[in-house]
């Protein structure tokens, strides 16, 4: 019993005496953590000497996360101060105490690429260009590298303006639907020469082939951009006509907790941003939702783009960046868990055009008209795209597999007159729809065309590498790829609409046509292999498309690229060649204006895939001045069978020969940052008709409205420009600038008014008796019409300047952004598109909170 009793007092006194040490140590731990916490608060107040003394005095007290954070203050402290090679030191010490530090959106650029340099011993590392990691330096084509710092200086409300202020090449056009740019002069109706993908995964439609860079792509959850300027069939087939953009999202362990944002301003625009990132062991967590929504700028139009509606009133505005009735919005989730990935995310978007059709140009009566499914006239697109994948790696072989489906409903709800307008009803074919058995008939107000379709896309793809070494002056690697799709149309809806509400639905026989399957597969292959300081980078590959038709596309994607790298400086050249298929929306739409007119399907117009030829040379620079880099790019592109439009049928008419140059500079230190981009490009064969076919190919014919001949820039600015500005005058306020510059432009387009209202004036010539003086009046004002059915008209030069401005206080971060600051009114057009009028003075404020 004695015995028992002592042993159970020794135990009681070793439990004291543990208890007594683990209250010291929490003791201590408190402490440590109010000194990292003051020497914080001090370093946020610009109080640096007294924060890093603090930290200094104290460094070899502090442990685990504490000994990190306090080291990386130590950092800044020495950014702040300029002294860049001392702040190198202490974040080598943070790496060794956590060698899986992730970037915050608090750490200033030159930090970040501080950690990157030395987790992977170059600047920047990308996957892009190549599908395997490579140096920017090693990449085959010109590649832009978009930071998370740079999205937040150039003050890009959206994907498609933080794409146009970085990447040189790259424009703004406005086809009046949706959101959309251009690439080295190539464009569509909607955005689909350009691939996006986001990790890796393809968010183009299979559909429609688009995918709109607006509203439904948040920005906040983005780590970086990835842009690989050029052809890149080779690696990616079909869509990747004129470039790529990778987005890179955040890994769950870089936010490290809850990021709310939330922001409105002047026009009606609201934005809610909800970002959530965790690292549990071995599982990393990111989530994020994004909605915005806006009412629009509206504004008073020209008595030309002007309507009447059926009550005899004036329609006489319109409005500029309005949302639909439902906001945009962009939710997904992201799973990594050792060598798994799984990744979901949907998407909604709808753009409301300023003006009907977009040849005709005229305001209209927004809310009189019906909707379909919640939907009024607008693009809108509802999208889920989800993919699962495994990678693994057995020495210098890695193998990827991956699983994904793609499921879009997507809606192109057109208003084409707001007017009565006989003309334009016969020349789209709808007064066959609308016209009355009587054939008592002098047209319709409000009238409107509505395409819908739904479908969706399975598939399994394989990626595979091969490291190697060959001798000691030897290296290289091997990627091969294979994957197969499933597309499936599931459901069409075309409709016509007149006075507004009245319905004319999809006949069963056009809705059986559309649907159908397509089956796609495809193989390739890319080298690398470096001697020296001399790369080949080569790839080749091969895809195949059954169509739903039974007609079959078949197409071989080369690609070679020839890379001299010295310390300071890279040359580049490299030929390419890509292709992207006609949608299956335009194949669609040209089979169901054929029935709509009484022809047989067998009548329809038939696309073929649209292919580019590139050939680029560049040279780059590397710290020729300490935080100084540059790249001057030359290209020139040969675009065949482009997808122009005609009426509303698609044609593959266009053809697009370029060349041009690029140059950007980029300078930074730990406080201010400059980006430069220029771009200058010259296009001088081109045409929009097929009638431009019938001349000879190597005749030096000058422009033709007639025949669409253009052999001139179209929509593309002859010189482009782009400076971004960052300053960080204190460790609380950040202050950004960005200024666009566009020399004179111009846009060619089919005139439909024109010969609308030259069919007008037959009509009312033949309906008079022959001895009325009217009918000799009217055939005077034929015989002087401007019969050409192709219109130019001019842009002017425009300088815009957006500003903003963001205020840190601990984990809250206030944020003001003007975007066209000086309200300067300019225009715009895109594919067969009038004049579309963009948005003047727009401003937002925000508020942020890190929890």
């Amino acid at each position: 019993m004695k015995q028992w009793l002592r042993r159970l007092l020794l135990c009681a006194a070793i439990v004291n005496c543990q208890l007594s040490i683990v209250h010291c140590l929490a003791q201590e731990d408190m402490k440590m953590r109010q000194i990292c916490k003051q020497a914080e608060s001090d370093l946020m107040l610009g109080r640096t000497d007294e924060a890093r003394d603090t930290l200094l005095h104290h460094l070899n007290a502090f442990k685990g996360t504490l000994k990190r954070d306090a080291l990386r203050m130590i950092a800044l402290c020495c950014l702040i101060d300029y002294d860049e090679q001392k702040a190198g030191e202490y974040v080598k010490m943070m790496l060794e105490v956590d060698p899986y530090y992730s970037v915050t959106t608090n750490d200033p650029p030159l930090f970040v690429n501080i950690i990157n340099e030395l987790k992977v011993g170059k600047r920047v590392m990308v996957t892009t260009a190549s599908s395997m990691e490579e140096s920017l330096d090693e990449v085959p084509v010109p590649t832009t590298l978009i930071t998370e710092g740079m999205i937040r200086s150039c003050g890009g409300r959206n994907l498609q303006e933080v794409l146009a202020a970085y990447v040189p090449g790259l424009n703004l056009i406005d086809c009046n639907d949706g959101i959309n740019i251009a690439m080295r002069g190539i464009y569509s109706n909607m955005q689909e020469k350009i691939l996006f993908l986001l990790n890796g995964h393809r968010l183009n439609s299979y559909l429609t082939n688009a995918a709109q860079p607006d509203f439904s792509m948040s920005l906040e959850k983005i780590r970086q951009i990835e842009v690989l300027r050029g052809p890149a069939s080779s690696v990616y087939g079909g869509v990747a006509l004129t470039a790529v953009v990778n987005i890179i999202t955040k890994q769950g362990a870089d936010v490290d907790g809850i990021k709310v944002k939330a922001e409105g301003g002047n026009h009606g625009q609201v934005r809610g941003d909800v970002l959530f990132g965790k690292r549990y062991f071995d599982l990393d967590v990111l989530a994020w939702l994004s909605a915005y929504y806006s009412k629009g700028e509206r504004r008073t139009v020209s008595e030309e783009h002007q309507s009447v509606n059926s009550d005899g009133d004036t329609i006489n505005t319109i409005s500029i960046g309005r949302i639909g009735s439902r906001p945009n919005y962009d939710i997904g989730v992201q799973l990594t868990l050792k060598g798994w990935q799984l990744l979901y995310n949907v998407r909604y978007s709808q753009v409301v055009a300023p003006y009907t059709f977009a040849s005709t140009a005229y305001a209209y009566d927004y809310d009189r008209y019906i909707t379909y499914d919640g939907i009024g006239p607008s693009l809108a697109s509802l999208t889920h795209h989800a993919n699962l994948s495994y990678s693994h790696e057995w020495g210098p072989l890695n193998l990827k597999l991956s699983a994904f489906y793609d499921n879009e409903d997507m809606t192109q709800y057109q208003v084409l007159s707001e007017s009565k307008n006989m003309e334009l009803e016969y020349y789209t074919g709808y007064f066959l729809a609308m016209m009355p058995e009587d054939g008592d008939y002098d047209g319709s107000n409000g009238v409107s065309r509505c395409i819908a379709g739904q479908g969706q896309n399975v598939g399994l793809q394989l990626k595979g590498g091969y490291n190697y070494a060959l001798g000691r002056d030897h290296k290289g690697s091997l990627v091969f790829g294979a994957e197969y799709s499933h597309f499936s149309m599931e459901d069409v809806r075309y409709r016509m609409g007149c006075e507004y509400v009245m319905e004319v639905g999809t006949d069963i026989a056009m809705r059986q046509q559309a649907i159908g399957r397509e089956n796609s597969a495809n193989a390739s292959l890319q080298l690398k292999h470096q001697w020296r300081s001399l790369i080949l980078n080569a790839g080749l590959r091969y895809d195949h498309k059954h169509r739903f038709d039974d007609s079959d596309a078949n197409e071989w994607s080369p690609r070679i690229a020839i890379i001299l790298l010295q310390p300071k400086w890279n040359m580049k050249f490299s030929y390419s060649k890509s292709f992207v298929d006609a949608p299956y929306f335009y194949r669609v739409g040209n089979l169901m204006q054929c029935i709509l007119k009484g022809c047989m399907p067998m009548d329809a117009i038939q696309l073929s895939p649209e292919r580019m030829h590139s050939w680029q040379l560049s040279f780059a620079g590397n710290n020729w001045m300490k935080g100084f880099h540059f790249e001057v790019n030359g290209f020139y592109n040969r675009g065949s069978d482009l997808i122009t439009t005609n009426f509303i049928d698609y044609i593959n008419a266009g053809k697009n020969y370029t060349v041009g140059v690029e140059m950007t500079a980029n300078y930074q230190t730990p406080r201010f940052s400059a980006n430069l981009d220029v771009t200058w490009a010259h296009t001088f064969k081109s045409n929009i008709s097929t009638e431009g076919d019938l001349f000879d190919e190597d005749d030096a014919f000058e422009k033709d409205l007639m025949y669409g001949i253009i052999n001139d820039n179209n929509n593309t600015p002859a010189i482009t420009s782009n400076l971004v500005l960052a300053w960080q005058p204190t460790p609380q306020l950040r202050l950004h600038a960005h200024t666009l510059f566009e020399s004179k432009q111009s846009t060619y387009y089919y005139d439909l008014n024109k010969r609308c209202y030259e069919g007008k004036l037959w009509s009312d010539y033949f309906m008079l008796e022959e001895d009325d003086p009217r009918r000799k009046e009217i055939g005077e004002e034929i015989e002087n019409l401007d019969v050409r059915p192709y219109t130019r008209k001019d842009m002017a030069a425009r300088a815009i300047v957006n500003v903003g401005a963001e205020y840190r206080i601990g984990k809250l971060a206030l944020g003001l952004n003007i975007h066209n600051l000086f309200d300067t009114r300019y225009d715009r057009s895109g594919m067969n598109t009038s004049l579309v009028p963009q948005q003047g003075r727009w401003w937002t404020v925000s508020v942020s909170y890190k929890i």
